[in-house]
């Protein structure tokens, strides 16, 4: 009898010993990608582990290193690697990432040694040379006065002495050009409102010059998003007065468009702003509750007596005052009173009688 399926028998033999032998192929190509892959994780958890060793475990010589203000952290790394202290600034920046330390070194005068491993150098960078730096912190809304005040807390210099710097300082900025105020007024504004880490010794023009610095950055950045119309009306002094009320008047970010657009629109309408911030400020002291004889006193700040916007900023406004001062919400309101829930919310009113419901709500709520 005739094999009539032997051709095709051997046909299907020989594909299937071809696809055997692809797949064979084939987990032999996984195989060795896994053992690629494992070889590379291996070498790079032995360099991982392996960053963070002293450069020269037997060499304890102290080495000074200076880590100047406003360094980054790159600037420390190259700095220590130049000094001698550590290898490399490129290993330096991996293990400060991958033990989430980047942001927290400090200036100073340190001195350090290559048998310190960087653990343990970069422990001492977070803590500071002892004695060496003083840290303040400025809040957002402070007047000038005040911050001389937390300035000298912090025991780097007097009062007398910042505000001194302040009004016959050189200082060189675009943004203070178009100001004409004279004395330690004309920064009133201007010094930003943050946290700042200072030497012991520094010079009240330094400590200015670096919070002048941290201004034009905040500023140069919310610029970016600012609305045309604004920045083609008002100069970057008015703007920076406007955002000194909105900071002063209102205590919730989402409300401060809001404050700007009443300012912006009762400046349209040339109506007086009567914000009872620019009274407080005019009197030189906080009061609790103000009377009516306060609203009449004499000062170009006093915005119940005269047109406009005040002399000049009233306090440091921060970041989201100044956002809001270029980039006000569109709206038709020209008033706003302290809500009666007590949460630091307004009411806005686009007219007195509304107004004149709004802030009767509110004196209910104080005597009830």
């Amino acid at each position: 009898m005739k094999n009539f399926g032997s051709k095709n028998n051997e046909t299907i033999n020989t594909d299937s010993e071809n696809l055997s032998a692809g797949k064979k192929h084939t987990g032999i190509i996984i195989i060795v990608i896994l053992l690629v892959l494992a070889a590379i994780i291996a070498a790079g958890m032995i360099y991982i582990l392996s960053v963070g060793k002293a450069y020269d475990k037997n060499n304890t010589e102290l080495i000074a290193v200076e880590i100047s203000m406003g360094s980054s952290d790159d600037d420390i790394a190259n700095t220590l690697e130049r000094s001698g202290v550590i290898k490399s600034a490129s290993e330096f920046n991996l293990k400060s990432r991958l033990s989430g330390n980047r942001g927290s070194y400090k200036a100073g005068s340190y001195e350090l040694s290559p048998s310190m491993t960087m653990d343990e150098i970069m422990d001492q960078l977070k803590k500071g040379s002892s004695g060496n730096t003083l840290r303040f912190t400025v809040p957002e809304g402070s007047s000038l006065t005040e911050i001389a005040e937390v300035v000298a807390a912090a025991g780097s210099c007097t009062s007398e002495e910042f505000l001194r710097a302040a009004a016959e300082g050189t200082f060189d900025y675009e943004f203070l050009k178009d100001n004409d105020i004279t004395g330690e007024k004309r920064l009133e504004g201007f010094l930003y409102p943050d946290t700042y880490d200072i030497y012991a010794d520094e010079k009240p023009e330094k400590i200015i010059e670096r919070m002048l610095k941290r201004f034009d950055e905040i500023y140069s950045d919310v610029l970016k998003s600012a609305d045309k119309s604004i920045i083609d009306k008002y100069n970057t002094f008015e703007i920076v007065t406007v955002a000194s009320l909105i900071e002063k008047e209102a205590k919730l970010d989402r409300e401060r468009p809001l404050v700007a657009s009443v300012v912006y629109n009762r400046l349209n309408k040339n109506m007086k702003l009567q914000f009872c911030s620019t009274v407080q400020y005019a009197l030189g002291k906080h009061k609790a509750r103000l009377y009516n004889s306060d609203l009449k006193v004499e000062s170009p700040y006093n915005t119940y007596k005269y047109e406009g916007l005040p002399k000049g900023p009233i306090g440091s406004p921060g970041k989201a005052s100044l956002a809001a001062a270029l980039s006000p919400a569109d709206t038709n309101y020209l008033f706003f009173v302290v809500a009666a829930a007590g949460d630091g919310s307004h009411n806005f009113a686009a007219t007195g009688d509304e107004f004149g419901s709004y802030k009767d709500e509110y004196l209910a709520s104080l005597a009830g």
